[in-house]
């Protein structure tokens, strides 16, 4: 029935509302209904309730003033992976595609509470072309822009932002830091694999890789591929949860 109803609000909205606001806009009106999707904030076993309500605070915040492009719950639930544990030495969280810098601020929050690097790859320029993709050359902001984000909402001390598109960063030169959380969101199979190429060798035991992009075919046929996997050298983890467009993976 509550499933019905929203089906019936959302409907209404698109047609009726969305089209008279402007896309931040129509972002604070959407956070009216998606709000709840930051429930797993909550289970964050390293932080006090204090704490935990502060950074929901902060993330709804970030919400207000930074456009992106995904559901607070799917950054929530990467959130939590993150606070399992606080960070160990030379431990990093890899962002691969940040947009306008939303999700990195979101994360760069938990990464300075719990003692993490936050490492943010992206090209600056855009999905990158590839024939018949619909989201080539979508998503371009600027460096700049995506740092005075981070800094406004977010804990830029954390961060290190590498430019440039992943063959020539993260598939040239997989990360000697040890790895503790993944979260892609490139739109892409191939830029998926080349992320891959770069973290997997460093991903600690217990780590976790992310796909906000699990709704697109290609990458998840990339994803649920064993012998993509067998090709990384690596075995194919397993889905430990699927939240709209993100699947988070694991190993143990």
């Amino acid at each position: 029935m509550a499933s019905s109803i929203q089906r019936r609000v959302r409907s209404l909205y698109v047609r009726w509302i969305r089209p008279h606001f402007l896309p931040m806009q129509q972002q604070r009106i959407k956070l009216l209904w998606t709000l709840w999707g930051y429930q797993p904030i909550f289970l964050i076993p390293t932080l006090s309730l204090l704490q935990r309500i502060h950074l929901l605070l902060r993330l709804i915040r970030v919400d207000l003033n930074v456009q992106h492009a995904h559901w607070p719950g799917e950054v929530a639930r990467v959130i939590k992976v993150i606070g399992e544990r606080k960070a160990k030495p030379k431990e990093v969280i890899v962002e691969a595609g940040c947009w306008q810098g939303g999700s990195t601020a979101k994360f760069s929050i938990i990464c300075h509470l719990l003692g993490y690097r936050l490492l943010i790859f992206d090209s600056f320029e855009g999905v990158e072309y590839q024939p018949g993709n619909s989201f080539s050359g979508e998503y371009i902001a600027d460096e700049a822009l995506v740092r005075k984000h981070v800094s406004l909402y977010g804990e830029i001390e954390v961060c290190e932002f590498v430019p440039g598109w992943f063959v020539d960063t993260l598939a040239r030169n997989p990360l000697q830091n040890s790895v503790r959380v993944v979260y892609i969101d490139c739109d892409l199979a191939k830029g998926t694999r080349e992320v891959l190429q770069g973290v997997l060798p460093s991903l600690v035991r217990d780590g976790a890789l992310s796909s906000q992009d699990y709704h697109i075919d290609e990458v998840r046929a990339l994803l649920d591929n064993n012998m993509v996997w067998e090709e990384l050298h690596q075995e194919m983890p397993k889905i430990v949860e699927r939240y709209r467009n993100l699947a988070v993976f694991r190993y143990n």
